[in-house]
């Protein structure tokens, strides 16, 4: 197992992990705000790290696959 097989794995578990522990309930501002505004609250910066960082997971993800799929 090389390096690009070793990354491919650690990223995959990484972007389960996030999918796992990010709850989408959660970005409601409360419980007891309207639904409608609630689809036009922005995400706090903690939420819109995590969304940026699962971005890079998958773009990583990605091109690793490729990468795997052009050298074997």
């Amino acid at each position: 197992m090389n390096i690009f097989d070793a990354s491919w794995f650690l990223i995959s578990f990484m972007i389960i992990g996030v999918v796992l522990l990010v709850d989408p309930k959660s970005s409601m501002t409360g419980a007891s705000t309207n639904v409608v505004a609630g689809l036009f609250a922005s995400p706090s910066s903690g939420q819109q790290f995590i969304y940026k960082f699962s971005a890079g997971l998958i773009t990583l993800f990605f091109i690793l696959t490729t990468v795997l799929s052009v050298t074997n």
